[in-house]
Parts: structure tokens; C-alpha cells; sequence
């Protein structure tokens, strides 16, 4: 029996000997998986900072445009406001001329827009009357009629069978309005 338990000592210790190659090979194998899973952890980490950097600074990037462009236009509608308040402040002044200025004014309206035989409705605020109105020159010359006083914001409204004219201060300053805006803006804002 001895023989078989030789024999059988030699395989167990043969086994030991591999199995023993074996668990070293697998420590190895896993001290190997651990660290490659630890450098891949690491470079994940980094990826992800790395990722999360670029996207921090390209959301910052996003908010200073937006708000780069939220100034813009904040001061696009002041500018806006600014010229607005010249065109109203223009029109103010353009309702308070004097009885001479404002009936030259009229005059010059008539002689440039009415036709013959127009009706002409006065602002009611005007600084002259309808007889005054009804004395100038042009008045007489196209047989002009007197329509009456009108809520206006200056000047004179005309009308006929035809088509009606709106002369009043408002309506003439705003037409000019679009047309002078570039060149106010540029004479306001332009820095030299």
C-alpha cells in the first residue's frame, strides 16, 4: 500500500504545487484587474473634471453672451427711449409756437398740400382763430371752407370728396420720424 500511497502523496502535492501556480496567477491577475481598474477609475475621474471644466466654462461662455446681449439690448431701448423723447419734445414745441410762427406754418401746409375747395379742420389748441385762419392768402386762393376745431396735436387736417390730408404736427413729425432717426441717433450717440 505503500506504493499507492506514494503514488497518491505525489498527486496531492503535484495539485498543491498547481494549485498553488494557479492562486498565485490569480493574484497576480487580480492585483493586475485592480490596478488597470484603478488607473481607468483615475482617467475616468480626470475625463469627467476634464468634461465638467469644459462644460462649466461653456456654460459661463453661454451667460456672459446672454447677458453681453441683454445689455445691448437694455441699451438699444434707452437709446429708443432717448430719441423718442427728442421726436415728443420736438412736437411739444412745435404746439406751442406763437400765434405768427404757427399760422406761417399753417400757411405753408396749406400752400404746399390743399386743393381747391378742401375742407380744414384746426387744431383745437391753436393760438389763432378761425378768422385769422380764414384770412390768409392760400385760404382765399383755393376757396378753401373751415370745417371746424378737431382734437389734433397741432396743425390742420384737410379733406375733400377725394382723399383726406393729415397735417397735423404729430402726424408730419412722425413720416419724419423713420427718415431722421439714423441721423439723430448717429449725432447723440456716435463718440468722436
Amino acid at each position: 500500500m505503500e506504493g499507492k500511497e506514494a503514488i497518491i502523496a505525489r498527486i496531492l502535492g503535484d495539485a498543491e504545487k498547481r494549485a498553488k501556480v494557479l492562486l498565485d496567477e490569480a493574484e497576480e491577475n487580480a492585483k493586475e484587474s485592480l490596478k488597470e481598474a484603478e488607473e481607468w477609475a483615475e482617467n475616468y475621474k480626470e475625463t469627467q473634471r476634464a468634461h465638467l471644466k469644459e462644460e462649466t466654462e461653456n456654460l459661463i461662455a453661454r451667460k456672459k453672451t446672454v447677458a453681453q446681449l441683454d445689455c445691448r439690448k437694455a441699451m438699444l431701448r434707452a437709446k429708443q427711449d432717448v430719441i423718442e423723447a427728442v421726436f415728443s419734445c420736438v412736437l411739444e414745441k412745435a404746439c406751442v409756437f406763437g400765434k405768427e410762427k404757427y399760422l406761417s406754418v399753417v400757411e405753408r401746409l396749406l400752400a404746399e398740400y390743399a386743393e381747391k375747395g378742401d375742407c380744414i379742420y384746426l387744431a383745437e389748441d391753436a393760438p389763432f382763430s378761425e378768422e385769422e385762419l380764414m384770412h390768409l392768402g392760400i385760404v382765399k386762393k383755393l376757396a378753401l371752407k373751415f370745417g371746424g376745431k378737431e382734437k389734433l396735436k397741432g396743425g390742420v387736417y384737410l379733406t375733400n370728396e377725394v382723399s383726406d390730408k393729415d397735417l397735423s404736427f404729430a402726424a408730419l413729425i412722425g413720416s419724419k420720424k423713420e427718415e431722421l432717426e439714423t441721423e439723430i441717433a448717429n449725432s447723440l450717440f456716435l463718440t468722436k
